[in-house]
């Protein structure tokens, strides 16, 4: 008989020697692959098997995202509309410029939205708000700000069962003034409330404490600067605190730069939106509305700047050329009125014609300096030119006086003061109209920049958004679950259908599927509450399905053992937690109960707990019959159970494997098969220690207990391995704890008497 062969299917079992062959490889079955409804199938039962575990992690999550919704501060949200209109909306327009359009990138939207998030603009609204005062209520940690909110505006006792100074109401504090040393800024300072517009002012680190009176200014010297404080209201009952900080204003422009979310609304519109989001409603709307009006009033005023500039340089010339007309106009009638001065001669008039010619252009170039030394220097090369021109205007004014002086006297007098009239009146005259065109200019100015929608103060929060925050929980608990459970599957790698043994080791080996007892879970809970017996199951409610299962078993059993070589059975499970000690215990009270004459023995001298199925000690049992120090008779428990015997494990030996090597113990096993219909063994695992080798050298039949999810293909195989190699031809498996599965039937029996496990057909 070959002992190599390829086929290790259950070969017909007759009475003959050990023969070891080499374990099953699964790698050998890559052929014969699953069909992709059985995948699936598969896939659903270890969701079900998980669903505990993938309900709670989701049942978790959630509720930590409940309790996240519920403390969670809200976050509001202000914003506002601007629109950038182009420079010259009116100019014409031809088909050259409407094509260089199409690759034209708009750059005065994208400049606006820089200037918006500016140092010029933000830290006037953090200057005209003082938002670097930061003072707000001392709520209790994580809860006390939902508390707050849901008494609405009625104050609250302070503190925490007296202890504290938390506050629950609706409690406000205003201080319009606090500057500390700039070592201090940031540091959290502590305003008291002690009634009657009173507070006490302590924190920081430091050891100031002084007691101040809502409205009045404070001033408090320090080794490190000055204090000073001034609280403009306080609401709130005796004992209430408030937090107080001075934060930097560098920072907290920084802060408020960073917080604006300013985008440009469509591709190249114009449009420009700018949001602000915050944990109070009032003070977020607050920012965003002076920072819109800054930024407005900021826009529109470099817009005018030129012009009034202009008009202010101007405004300070027309008095003087008023007071100077005047002046000429009071010198001319003095003269006329003391020399009766009534006409003039023709060359008179002719000079005087030249000369005010002559002064005429000295007034518009003058006029032309004027405007532009409001932009320019003395050094510029358009004021050098007109400066040019005034000189050689002076030159001829000097040629025209010299003419005049030949002329009378009192002509040269009358010439002299009717030209200083005119000079002056034309010269103020064309000063205020220019003066009156650039009021008109500074007054009817429009920028190019307009507020389509100004902000407005938020009613309700943007966040947290609880419904959507609870069902992403629901999912991503659902998700994280299911992960977990693939997860555990694969790392396990726990076998949880029988069929897959079967397929594994490519035989009907699997003589029975015990499904899980939830009677049992119940009766373990309750004796471990108890600390007493191990209840037995199949006694105390014999109709449960896993004793239902343990009866296919024995009919399976009964029909296989006249092909066994002695009615010895041993229960080999490869790892401890199978069960192999409650399948050992049930079965052998299912046998009992059919009248069979069966003896249970504990042969699990490392750990062996089946005394406790009973109700009995471990002391009279299995190692002192052994020794010889008592006898076969003196160590078996008659009738634990009807027609059932029990040997348990004795004084624990401390060199076990060598104890059982002894010869007493074959003779011992030899001597109580002839007295019992069955003798069940109850070795340790197969894997952990080399017992239960030793032990299945006397079985008759040995039978590998798995469990469901528990146990995978590996372990299968290294136990069939290291039976083989002992000599041990394993019978079949039964598989334990089975979980109910999706569209499986329920408690079954599979059973062959074709074959052993590990050896050839022959």
């Amino acid at each position: 008989m070959s002992t190599t062969g390829e086929s290790h299917a259950l070969s017909p079992l007759v009475p003959r020697p050990p023969i070891i062959s080499v374990p099953f490889d699964p790698r050998a079955v890559d052929a014969r692959r699953e069909d992709p409804a059985f995948d699936l199938k598969g896939y659903l039962n270890t969701l079900y098997d998980s669903r505990w575990l993938i309900g709670g992690i989701t049942a978790f999550i959630t509720l930590v995202a409940v309790l996240y919704a519920l403390v969670a501060k809200p976050v509001f949200e202000a914003n506002l509309m601007i629109h950038v209109e182009e420079e010259s909306p009116n100019a014409s327009k031809n088909i050259l410029s409407e094509a260089s359009s199409l690759f034209e990138t708009k750059k005065a939207a994208i400049a606006e939205m820089e200037l918006l998030r500016s140092r010029m603009v933000v830290s006037r609204a953090v200057d005209n708000l003082q938002l670097y005062i930061d003072v707000r209520p001392k709520y209790f940690p994580i809860a006390g700000f939902w508390f707050a909110n849901q008494n609405g505006n009625a104050l609250s006792m302070p503190g925490l069962f007296g202890y504290g100074g938390y506050v629950w109401g609706s409690e406000r504090a205003e201080v319009s003034l606090f500057e500390v040393p700039a070592a201090w800024l940031g540091r959290e300072f502590t305003l008291t409330a002690l009634g009657q517009d009173r507070y006490r002012f302590s924190g920081g680190g430091q050891r100031i404490v002084f007691e101040g009176e809502v409205g009045l200014r404070y001033r408090v010297p320090t080794p490190e600067g000055l204090i000073e404080l001034k609280v403009d209201r306080l609401s709130a009952n005796p004992g209430g605190r408030f937090r107080l900080r001075r934060m930097s204003r560098f920072a907290m422009i920084e802060a408020i730069q960073n917080a604006l979310v300013i985008t440009e609304q469509g591709k190249q519109s114009g449009i420009i939106e700018v949001k602000l989001q915050g944990e109070n409603a009032r003070r977020t709307y607050a920012v965003l509305s002076e920072i819109g009006r800054e930024y407005m009033r900021q826009n529109l005023a470099r817009k005018t700047e030129e012009a009034e500039k202009s008009l202010a340089f101007l405004n300070q010339q027309l008095p003087i050329l008023k007071r100077q007309l005047e002046q000429a106009e009071d010198r001319y009638n003095q003269f006329r009125n003391a020399h009766n001065t009534v006409d003039l001669q023709e060359e008179a008039r002719m000079s005087l014609a030249q000369a005010a010619a002559a002064r005429g252009r000295r007034m518009d170039l003058i006029q032309k300096k004027t405007e532009l030394m409001a932009r320019f220097t003395e050094d510029h090369p358009i004021v050098a030119a007109i400066n040019r021109q005034l000189r050689e205007v002076d030159t001829e004014i000097d040629q025209v006086n010299a003419r005049i002086k030949d002329l009378p006297v009192l002509e040269q007098d009358e010439t002299r003061l009717t030209r200083d009239i005119k000079v002056n009146t034309d010269l103020y005259t064309a000063l205020s109209n220019t003066a009156q065109q650039l009021r008109l200019i500074s007054v009817g100015r429009v920028s190019n920049v307009r507020m389509v929608d100004a902000p407005i103060a938020p009613e309700k929060p943007i966040k947290p958004n609880r419904p959507l925050i609870v069902a992403l929980a629901v999912v991503t608990g659902l998700f994280l679950g299911t992960l977990i459970a693939f997860t555990r599957k694969a790392m396990v790698g726990g076998i949880d259908d029988p069929q897959a043994i079967e397929r594994l080791l490519r035989a009907r080996v699997v003589y029975a599927t015990i499904p899980h007892s939830n009677n049992q879970d119940k009766l373990m809970r309750k004796a471990r509450s108890d600390g007493g017996v191990l209840p037995l199951l199949a006694q105390i409610i014999p109709e449960d399905a896993a004793i239902e299962s343990l009866r296919s078993f024995r009919a399976a059993l009964q029909f296989s053992m006249p092909h066994f070589r002695s009615n010895i059975v041993m229960f080999a499970g490869p790892t401890r937690g199978l069960g192999k000690s409650f399948v050992s215990a049930n079965f052998a009270a299912v046998m009992a109960a059919s009248g069979k004459r069966v003896l249970l023995l504990d042969c699990d001298l490392r750990n062996g707990q089946l005394h406790r199925y009973f109700g009995m000690s471990r002391d009279r049992g299995l190692s002192r019959a052994i020794l010889g120090q008592s006898s076969i008779d003196e160590v078996i428990h008659h009738d634990v159970v009807e027609n059932l015997d029990f040997i348990p494990t004795g004084e624990l030996p401390p060199n076990r494997s060598e104890f059982l090597l002894h010869l007493n113990f074959g003779g011992l096993l030899q001597q109580v098969a002839a007295h019992y219909d069955l003798v069940l063994l109850d070795p340790p695992p197969l894997l952990d220690v080399a017992d239960a080798l030793i032990i299945g050298a006397h079985a008759g039949a040995v039978f590998i207990v798995a469990r469901s999810g528990r146990t995978n293909e590996s372990e299968i195989n290294e136990s069939i391995k290291r039976l083989n190699h002992a000599g041990i031809s394993p019978q079949g498996v039964l598989f334990n704890d089975m979980a109910p599965r999706l569209g499986a039937y329920g408690a079954y029996a599979k059973f062959t008497a074709t074959g052993q496990i590990g050896f050839a057909a022959g």
